[in-house]
C-alpha cells in the first residue's frame, strides 16, 4: 500500500536466518561498537581540552586534521563490524533542462560549496557519511548541552538548528540556516554541512518532497544520494523502530552502500522563470529541480505522500495503541480512501472541507457499507467504527 516506506524484505525473513547470528555475531558486534564509540569520545575530549566552541570551530590544523583523522578509523571500524561496505562515485549530470543550455558558463563561482543534500535511508546513514565525505551536520539544538555528545557534534563543524512548530522557531531555524551558508561560501572557515532534505526516511527506493531548509536562501548545494544492497535485512529505518532494526541488522552481514556525489547545483534566472509551475514560491521550485535531478540520476521514485503520512502509516504498522488506519493510496501515489475521498491526514484544509473528526466518520461509514454487502450478519449491533461483537461470537 505504501510502496516507499514499506518493508521489502519481509518475505526473506527467516528464524534459521537471525538466530544463530543474535545468539553469535550480533552481542560481540554490539561490545565492539560500545568499544568503539568510547574510544572516539574519549580522544576526541582529550583533543579538545583547551578550546572553548563558544568561540568558533577548532582552527585548521594537526589538532582538526586528526581529529577528523579518528573520527575516520572510528567509522571505517564501525563499518567493518557491521559488515557494510562502502563506495563513493562522482556522477555526471546536465543540468541543462533546469538551468538553460549555458549555465556552466554563466554560473556564479563561489569560494566553497555550503550544503549539502541527501536522501536519508538508514540509521547508518551518518556513519558511512562522516567516513567518505567528511561533512558537518544539523542536529537539534537539543543536543548542544549533552556531555561528550555536543562535542562530538562540534568537533566536525556542525551546527545547531532550533526545532518546533512555531513561527518563531521556523524563522530562527532558517536565519541559522541562511547564516551559515553565508560563512561558509565566503570564509570555508566551516565544513560543509548536510541536510537530510526529505526531513524523514524511506525505505530507499524514493525519495520524498524535499523541505524550505536548504533551498530557501538560494545557495549552491551539492547533491548526493545513497542507495544500500542488501541481502536477507534491509537497513532502512523506514516503519520498524529502530531496536529491531539495529538488532536484525547486526544478526545479519553482506551489506554495501553506494555514494554517488553530483555536481553543484546553483539556481539561476532560468530554472525560476521556466519552471514557475513547480511551485508557489522560488524555494519550492529550486527543491523540485534538485529532487527530479537526483531521482533521474539515481533511479529514485517520486513520493508525494507527506511525511505526516508515512508517520500514521508508521505507527499502525509498529501497532502503537489507538493508531488509526492510514489512508489507502492509488500506484499513482495518490491518497485515497473507500471512497476516493482525500484524506484530511494528507490535504490543508480550507473553509469548506468537513473537520478531520467529520472526514474519518465518513471513512468509517463507508467501511461500515462494505462489510455489510460482504456479510449480511453484520447488522444494527455493530457501532460504526467498532469491532462487530456477535462475529467475533460466532453468532
Amino acid at each position: 500500500m505504501y510502496p516507499y516506506f514499506r518493508r521489502v524484505d519481509a518475505p526473506r525473513w527467516s528464524r534459521w536466518k537471525f538466530y544463530p547470528g543474535a545468539m553469535l555475531v550480533m552481542p560481540t558486534r554490539f561490545v565492539l561498537l560500545i568499544i568503539d564509540g568510547i574510544f572516539l569520545t574519549t580522544v576526541v575530549q582529550l583533543l579538545t581540552i583547551g578550546h572553548s566552541f563558544k568561540s568558533g570551530p577548532i582552527p585548521n590544523g594537526c589538532r582538526k586534521k586528526l581529529i577528523h583523522f579518528m573520527y575516520h578509523v572510528c567509522c571505517s571500524f564501525f563499518l567493518v563490524v557491521a559488515a557494510v561496505r562502502t563506495s563513493v562515485t562522482s556522477k555526471e549530470f546536465d543540468y541543462s533542462y533546469y538551468l538553460g543550455d549555458h549555465y556552466k558558463e554563466n554560473q556564479k563561482k563561489v569560494q566553497n560549496t555550503s550544503t549539502i543534500v541527501s536522501n536519508h535511508v538508514s540509521w547508518l546513514d551518518p556513519v558511512i557519511l562522516i567516513k567518505n565525505i567528511r561533512p558537518a551536520f544539523a542536529p537539534s539544538a537539543e543536543f548542544k548541552n549533552v556531555p561528550l555528545l555536543g562535542t562530538l557534534i562540534e568537533c566536525i563543524d556542525s551546527i545547531y538548528i532550533p526545532r518546533g512548530g512555531s513561527e518563531e522557531s521556523k524563522a530562527k531555524a532558517l536565519a541559522a540556516i541562511r547564516g551559515r551558508q553565508e560563512l561558509i561560501e565566503e570564509t570555508g572557515k566551516y565544513a560543509p554541512f548536510l541536510i537530510f532534505a526529505e526531513g524523514g526516511t524511506t525505505n530507499g527506493s524514493g525519495l520524498i518532497k524535499y523541505k524550505k531548509g536548504a533551498f530557501f536562501a538560494e545557495k549552491t548545494v551539492r547533491p548526493i544520494y545513497m542507495k544500500y544492497k542488501f541481502g536477507s535485512v534491509n537497513p532502512a529505518f523506514d516503519t520498524i523502530e529502530y531496536l529491531p532494526l539495529a538488532i536484525l541488522t547486526l544478526s545479519w552481514a553482506g551489506y554495501s552502500c553506494d555514494l554517488s556525489i553530483m555536481p553543484d547545483f546553483t539556481p539561476n534566472d532560468y530554472l525560476f522563470e521556466n519552471h514557475a509551475d513547480k511551485g508557489s514560491e522560488r524555494w519550492e521550485v529550486y527543491a523540485w529541480a534538485v529532487r527530479d535531478a537526483m531521482m533521474k540520476s539515481g533511479g529514485f521514485g517520486e513520493c508525494n505522500i507527506p511525511l505526516r503520512t508515512k508517520l500514521l502509516y508508521e505507527s499502525y504498522m509498529q501497532r502503537h495503541p489507538g493508531a488509526a488506519e492510514p489512508p489507502i493510496i492509488d500506484p499513482e501515489n495518490k491518497l485515497l480512501t473507500g471512497a476516493n475521498l482525500l484524506s484530511p491526514l494528507t490535504q490543508p484544509l480550507t473553509k469548506t472541507d468537513p473537520s478531520p473528526q467529520e472526514s474519518m466518520e465518513r471513512i468509517e461509514m463507508e467501511d461500515y457499507s462494505l462489510k455489510k454487502k460482504l456479510d449480511p450478519r453484520v447488522g444494527d449491533e455493530c457501532s460504526v467504527g467498532g469491532e462487530v461483537e456477535d462475529l467475533e461470537k460466532g453468532n
